[in-house]
């Protein structure tokens, strides 16, 4: 990945040190490491952004699933959330794992005040492991409230018919309309990941007058916890360094193929993607 290289080329400050781009992530804590706000602030880092974050929840997990889920106040998250934006002035932000529908209405409400325009919504609703992170009844709070508020929103396949009330979503004809119909909700972009068609994975990107289709070759590996996650953590770093939208989901697809190919075998369970192979591997 040539751009890789090239990451940390800002212009220096009086001090003489590059001054990052700033990137925010709200979402829920993984104490396995391997998704959350751990691989979105790795990821952050890989793609030379300072990482910023508000927690909304807390997990208790590992390769293995989940054993408990406990959610941050309102209060707590208000004040991260001031406590970022007030001194650091993230240019780009994403939301991970919200939790309960009260949680995305306060969201809503505090970015009717202190608006994101590169806002990344992942929709997290499912673990890997296949444990819900959020109820049902919170899937139309994030369709009708929070979606219109987003730059880009990146479900994959499962949460693209979730969110879209279509059941399935099985073929690539089925997630370009449920990309439409997300587009229909409010989201000015959207992206559906994880089509596996043979040897081809898919994702399809629409703008609402057009579709992008990006393919990689499947990686047959079972090291994918954290995924999504670092997925929409690429293109909101991206974002952060001002690339347009469309280039940061190209960075963000080949990213996320080298994360999950050079990933190493961590655990018992399914082992996280690795943001950090272009550092280590």
């Amino acid at each position: 990945m040539s751009a890789y290289f090239d990451l940390f080329e800002k212009p220096k400050t009086s001090g003489g040190v590059s001054a990052p781009a700033v990137a925010l992530t709200i979402a829920g804590s993984d104490s396995g490491g391997g998704a959350g706000i751990q691989a979105d602030l790795k990821t952050f880092a890989a793609c030379g952004v300072f990482g910023t974050s508000a927690l909304t929840l807390l997990t208790a997990q590992n390769t293995q699933g989940v054993t408990l889920v406990e959610m941050a106040s309102e209060a707590m998250v208000r004040a991260q959330l001031d406590a970022v934006l007030g001194d650091l002035k993230p240019s780009a932000a994403k939301t991970g794992a919200l939790g309960t529908e009260a949680m995305i209405s306060f969201l809503v409400e505090y970015l009717e005040d202190h608006p994101i325009e590169s806002l990344v919504v992942d929709p997290v609703m499912i673990s890997k492991h296949g444990e819900p992170l959020m109820p049902e009844s919170a899937f139309a709070s994030l369709r009708e409230k929070l979606l219109p508020r987003a730059l880009i929103v990146t479900p994959n396949r499962f949460e693209a018919a979730h969110l879209t009330g279509m059941g399935e979503v099985e073929s690539l004809a089925e997630m370009k309309e449920a990309a439409k119909r997300l587009f229909g909700a409010g989201a000015r972009h959207v992206v559906i990941k994880g089509g596996h068609f043979d040897r081809i994975v898919r994702d399809v990107f629409y703008d609402g007058s057009g579709f992008v289709e990006f393919g990689a070759d499947r990686v047959d590996s079972k090291r994918v916890h954290g995924s999504g996650c670092t997925f929409s953590a690429a293109i909101c770093a991206r974002l952060a360094r001002q690339d347009a939208l469309v280039d940061a989901v190209a960075f963000a697809r080949e990213f996320i193929s080298e994360a999950i190919e050079k990933a190493p075998r961590l655990g018992e369970g399914i082992s996280p993607v690795n943001p950090m192979h272009g550092v280590w591997r």
